[in-house]
């Protein structure tokens, strides 16, 4: 009650200080009975609100201390019987009887105010992961309805030099340049073609499988057109069991993504170079890169991927969108660092080729 009271009139108290008031509370109880009774007192069970708050409000150790001293105090209590007169043969053993209930009730109602404490602290981490899980998709559809917009508005012009450029190759022979500017412009239209498809898929939520090493094999095209000037070294450790991964079209952009910003980082610093592991893992597939890279605070480092985080190319906006493409295919991506190089791991289950799988 006095912890109760103290929290009414007053401010919340810190942990110590809840711990002293209760234990003074306890201990004024506790002289209040002895002088009354002492074990056949029948107010025993108001200590009991002591521990229900101690368990409630308190840490582990500081509740367990109070608990302990609540159960030390009542088991004196006995000891204290002759001062109020000898009692009888069969009161003995119904004060006996109230101190080992008292006992057993507080224990039993420390044990389920924890259990219920530690559920209701698992079910507000869950919310809160929850919130911040919502407020990442409110994001990632803002930016992925500004790339369809930017897609659509690119189109147009595309198409209209696609146009012009019929017109000047029906009309004189194409040079070197003009023909240069056909092959990128064919570049541009497949890669429209490309997000169409992927669109599609993810809309009408189809999969498809991946094979291991044909999906190997694409990364290192991918990377090879992309980012031609980074020495990327690639290990193959996978082995060639029959298993693939289930996903959409948005699968192989997340992964060369991922390696095109070690890319990035590693060009910042004197050593250059990628190294791109893939094995087989007893969780599924394992996509590992290593790079150079700037120093970055812990963090930084756990909030990389969850939130947009401010940067000198951007704002984690890629990292962000990788690591929701490969939650959304029950897979997970870690940044860590070893010595002085940055560790990105992507890893993925695994579908074997016999199982059977409707789109």
């Amino acid at each position: 009650m006095l912890l109760l009271v103290v929290m009414l009139l007053w401010r919340r108290p810190s942990p110590q200080q809840m711990l002293l008031l209760l234990l003074a509370e306890v201990l004024l109880v506790n002289t209040f009975m002895a002088v009354n009774g002492a074990a056949s007192n029948p107010f025993n069970a108001v200590l009991l609100l002591p521990i229900v708050l101690a368990f409630m409000l308190l840490p582990w150790l500081a509740a367990a201390l109070l608990l302990s001293v609540s159960i030390a105090a009542q088991i004196s209590q006995l000891w204290l019987l002759p001062r109020h007169g000898e009692p009888a043969a069969m009161m003995l053993n119904h004060y006996y009887g109230m101190v080992v209930g008292f006992v057993l009730t507080s224990v039993l109602v420390a044990a389920v105010v924890w259990y219920l404490r530690e559920q209701l602290a698992a079910r507000e981490e869950a919310i809160h992961q929850l919130r911040e899980r919502q407020l990442r998709n409110e994001q990632l559809l803002a930016i992925g309805t500004a790339a369809a917009q930017l897609t659509h508005d690119v189109a147009t012009p595309v198409q209209s030099m696609r146009l012009l450029i019929d017109e000047v190759m029906e009309q004189q022979s194409a040079g070197e340049a003009l023909t240069e500017l056909e092959r990128q412009l064919q570049r541009i239209e497949q890669q429209l073609r490309n997000w169409r498809d992927i669109a599609d898929e993810v809309r009408e939520a189809r999969s498809r499988p991946y094979e291991l090493k044909m999906l190997w094999h694409s990364l290192q095209q991918l990377l090879l057109l992309a980012r031609p000037e980074t020495a990327i070294h690639w290990h193959w450790q996978a082995g060639s069991g029959q298993w693939h991964i289930l996903a959409d079209g948005t699968l192989l952009p997340a992964l060369s993504n991922i390696i095109i910003n070690a890319c990035e980082a590693a060009q910042a610093q004197a050593n250059g170079e990628v190294q791109v592991s893939a094995n087989l893992i007893d969780s599924g597939w394992a996509l590992k890169i290593i790079n150079s890279a700037n120093d970055l605070s812990p963090s930084m480092l756990a909030q990389l991927g969850f939130q947009l985080l401010p940067s000198d190319d951007g704002h984690g906006v890629g990292a962000v969108l990788t690591n929701a493409t490969i939650e959304k295919f029950k897979g997970q991506v870690n940044w860590y660092r070893e010595g002085d190089k940055m560790v990105t791991l992507v890893q993925l289950p695994l579908e074997a080729h016999a199982k059977n799988h409707s789109d």
